[in-house]
């Protein structure tokens, strides 16, 4: 019987070192995706990626880098929507970055106080991905129907 308790406690030292080292490895991730986006939004805003590819999708395409369009651009407008728009600090930001693009998309071009916005942070840090999507807002976001001069499509864009 004490053996059994013996390998439980083992066990739950085990767990307890692998969870924390879990939300450890969480929030670095956290806040390196904040440093990846302002450097993606700064080799896409200066055209540098160019250099090694001919264009924005090929130049994520590259092993060496393996990111989706649509994973930069969500990341590159959390850091646009939060840090340029709201002027909130990177080290509030260490926050799942889909919830963060969730609500930033609802309040995007919104006036918002900064208890507004800390209240906002703190439905990201707390509610699940589920909740986040779930919230509604009065703002509507305005779109913009844009056409690449490259390919001729059209693209809806929130303004």
């Amino acid at each position: 019987m004490n053996e059994i308790a013996l390998n439980d406690n083992q066990l739950q030292d085990e767990a307890d070192q692998k969870h924390n080292l879990i939300i450890n490895i969480n929030i670095e991730i956290r806040r390196n995706l904040l440093d990846l986006a302002i450097a993606l939004k700064y080799m896409h805003d200066k055209k540098l990626y160019k250099f090694y590819n001919d264009t924005w999708e090929a130049y994520l395409a590259n092993p060496e880098i393996g990111i989706s369009r649509f994973f930069a651009y969500k990341i590159i407008r959390n850091y646009e929507v939060w840090t340029e728009e709201f002027h909130v600090s990177q080290a509030k930001l260490k926050i799942d970055a889909e919830k963060l693009y969730d609500i930033g998309k609802q309040i995007s071009g919104m006036n918002l106080t900064p208890e507004q916005i800390e209240e906002k942070l703190e439905q990201a840090r707390t509610l699940s991905r589920s909740d986040v999507r779930q919230l509604k807002t009065e703002y509507q976001p305005s779109y913009k129907m844009i056409t690449c001069p490259h390919c001729g499509m059209e693209i809806k864009v929130m303004m």
